[in-house]
């Protein structure tokens, strides 16, 4: 139960801020769309794009129906809660962390449109005409560090 808390105040994997798309199955695509979710392909699998158009603020509006793709992941953060290696205080902590971070990403790139903050950070930085500053940067840093540190699982063992 702690770790459907903890995913329904956080949202970081629904709003584009840990991934572009989720993988769902060719079933779900059709009950994803009547939704009015972002479906597509990618290399060949069908996908659906991130940001969920079902968050709301950081919470899924759907998280009793989620995609498989949605069902199945937990983040680095999640999986230390569900082995007690930290408390759901202290992820959460962690998570408002992050949401802070984001906020003052957002405030030195405001995106576009609905484009995730994040998206749009890299996509400046990496451009070879935008002019990033360096409180830009080191808020883009900022972001990095700990979605890297914290969020994102670990790569796979060899």
């Amino acid at each position: 139960m702690s770790l459907e808390a903890l995913c329904l105040e956080c949202g970081l994997c629904c709003d584009g801020t840990l991934f572009r798309h989720v993988a769902i199955s060719v079933s779900e695509k059709q009950e994803l769309v009547s939704l009015g979710i972002g479906v597509g392909e990618k290399s060949r699998h069908e996908v659906m794009w991130l940001p969920c158009g079902k968050l709301n603020g950081q919470c899924c509006t759907i998280y009793e129906a989620r995609p498989g793709g949605c069902r199945r992941f937990v983040c680095a953060l999640g999986k230390r809660l569900e082995g007690k290696q930290v408390s759901l205080d202290e992820a959460r902590a962690q998570v408002k962390d992050m949401q802070a971070r984001i906020a003052s990403l957002r405030a030195v790139f405001p995106p576009p449109g609905g484009e995730p903050v994040l998206r749009h950070a890299r996509t400046c930085i990496d451009s070879t005409t935008a002019r990033v500053t360096e409180e830009q940067l080191e808020a883009f840093r900022k972001v990095e560090e700990l979605r890297y540190a914290v969020f994102m699982p670990p790569p796979p063992s060899p």
